[in-house]
């Protein structure tokens, strides 16, 4: 019900707001070449089209990665709101440059749509990765509002570049996005081409702190996607687990990883894993015992949404390789 009477509060809103604007010819965006506007834009993932009838000069980002990809971009100026999250230095390498962003959403997950309604945007950008976000992303969508859902979750370095590609065409930077995109591809390759001359692949253990109680990562993610480019592989294939989770001790055990990441996405530091790194048997663990422990800032390895993906390969690979690194 509350969403019902949100979405027909706001629809009222945007009718206000776009009474006078005229329907402009719709354009085709091409992928390969300059946006022009009007464009319709297909966005993968959702089965739908976007329009967005002139280049963005309002835009809010629901998502930390999405503020993070539109500082990559070179649009900071033209952001009007970021998720409480991008303030977080421990997590945005970018937080300083976004501090001068005039509005703040506070909720963690479930932005409030009227609110962002009120900022007047002529772009939202938004990863659907949480159902308040999904929700924000359906009802402002319904207002009139261009709203640029990704879907993909940033889970890839493939993932991260083709957000980018996608933003900078609904933003008119898309010469900027495939630049980006050049640089990404090309560092990544420097980076695993040292790392294939490893002569051993040690199964890293991949810890997060966004919890009370430590998550081991695994599956499909970015940071295990890092692990790989500098010549690692994820412990948690080890022992069968295929998505991130809390950790159990025994769990680690079993794992017997060579090394153990830590990636602190709070700003707690290494003491905020003390849970599981001080049980006696994982204390044990070789890796514990001869320090193949390591604490990454989650701004370097975590929520990746540009050309640190290359600088968070580069640093797995100078720990795991040292004698790899440039």
């Amino acid at each position: 019900m509350k969403h019902r009477r949100s979405l027909a509060v706001l629809t009222a809103l945007a009718l206000g707001l776009s009474a006078c604007a005229s329907a402009p010819t719709r354009a085709r965006d091409d992928p390969s070449g300059s946006a022009a506007f009007p464009l319709t834009l297909d966005v993968p993932g959702t089965g739908k089209t976007l329009t967005i009838a002139e280049e963005p000069r309002r835009i809010v980002a629901l998502s930390p990665d999405a503020a993070i990809a539109l500082h990559e971009l070179g649009l900071t100026d033209r952001i009007v709101a970021i998720p409480k999250a991008a303030e977080n230095p421990a997590l945005n390498p970018y937080a300083e440059q976004m501090a001068d962003v005039e509005h703040v959403i506070a909720g963690e997950n479930s932005p409030e749509p009227e609110r962002v309604l009120a900022w007047k945007p002529d772009l939202v950008v938004v990863t659907a990765r949480h159902s308040g976000e999904r929700n924000a992303s359906e009802v402002l969508g319904a207002t009139g509002v261009p709203v640029l859902t990704l879907t993909n979750g940033w889970s890839s370095s493939d993932a991260v570049i083709e957000n980018l590609g996608l933003i900078g065409r609904a933003t008119g930077a898309a010469g900027k996005a495939r630049a980006l995109a050049a640089e990404i591809r090309e560092g990544l390759a420097e980076v695993r081409g040292r790392a294939a001359d490893a002569e051993s692949t040690p199964a890293v253990a991949i810890l997060s702190n966004q919890a009370r109680v430590p998550f081991i990562n695994a599956g499909s993610s970015l940071v295990s996607e890092l692990v790989a480019n500098g010549g690692g592989a994820n412990a948690a294939d080890r022992i069968g687990i295929r998505r991130t989770m809390p950790v159990q001790p025994e769990q680690l055990v079993a794992a017997k990883p060579d090394a153990i990441m830590l990636v602190d996405v709070t700003g707690k530091g290494e003491s905020s894993f003390d849970a599981v790194l001080r049980n006696p048997a994982v204390a044990a663990l070789p890796a514990v015992r001869e320090r193949r422990v390591r604490t990454f800032p989650g701004r370097e390895v975590y929520a990746l949404a540009g050309r640190q993906v290359v600088a968070g390969s580069a640093a797995v690979l100078a720990w795991l390789h040292p004698g790899l690194a440039g």
